[in-house]
């Protein structure tokens, strides 16, 4: 036995000791639990402590797995070889879950559509990607100080920069580069701004 049990994992041990051959399902209904403790029965019998024994029910038209206590002298089943597919598959469906969660979470960066003065028509920004000045929900910061760099060299030849700052924070941008600033130039501005006044 490889580390302690944890306080379930006890219980389960000590409930089959006394009422063996129970499925995963009429230990939980013992324990009060909804779920199935099928899991906990699996670390068990990698620990070679219980021992899964398929059987017939004829009640339920199909096999099901009774549990008992493993015999002195048990040898852990071995472990199943990991498959890749199956792995790639779980990774890719929790990204988009995580995807999903922070878009919820935090709303489009991307401006609505708004009238903008006929000075910045002219801008060095029009025809680059917009994904340069206006980042996604989630990112790490080193990309983020990279995009905005880049950004930022853009903002830097352009001859209407100091119009689309001045639009920025007239219209309080809260997303993106605008006039060769950061969302966190923007607002220290903003602050020294009001200071002033």
């Amino acid at each position: 036995m490889t580390g302690p049990l944890g306080p379930r994992q006890a219980a389960i041990l000590a409930h089959l000791r006394e009422h063996p051959g129970r499925t995963a399902t009429e230990l939980a209904r013992a324990f009060g639990v909804s779920n199935s403790l099928y899991k906990q029965l699996g670390r068990l019998e990698q620990l070679a402590l219980v021992v899964g024994v398929p059987v017939w029910n004829p009640d339920q038209g199909r096999r099901v797995t009774r549990w008992q206590v493993a015999p002195p002298g048990t040898v852990p089943p071995p472990v199943p070889p990991a498959d890749p597919a199956r792995a790639a598959r779980r990774l890719e469906r929790d990204r988009k879950s995580q995807r999903a969660r922070r878009a919820r979470r935090n709303p489009s960066r991307r401006p609505g559509p708004r009238t903008v003065p006929p000075v910045l028509a002219a801008a060095a920004c029009k025809g680059e990607d917009p994904e340069l000045f206006f980042g996604p929900p989630a990112e790490f910061v080193t990309t983020r100080q990279q995009r905005e760099a880049k950004a930022k060299a853009i903002c830097a030849r352009c001859p209407a920069r100091a119009e689309c700052l001045e639009f920025a924070l007239d219209t309080g941008e809260a997303y993106g580069i605008w006039g060769g600033t950061s969302e966190d130039d923007r607002r220290a501005l903003i602050r020294q701004r009001r200071r002033a006044s």
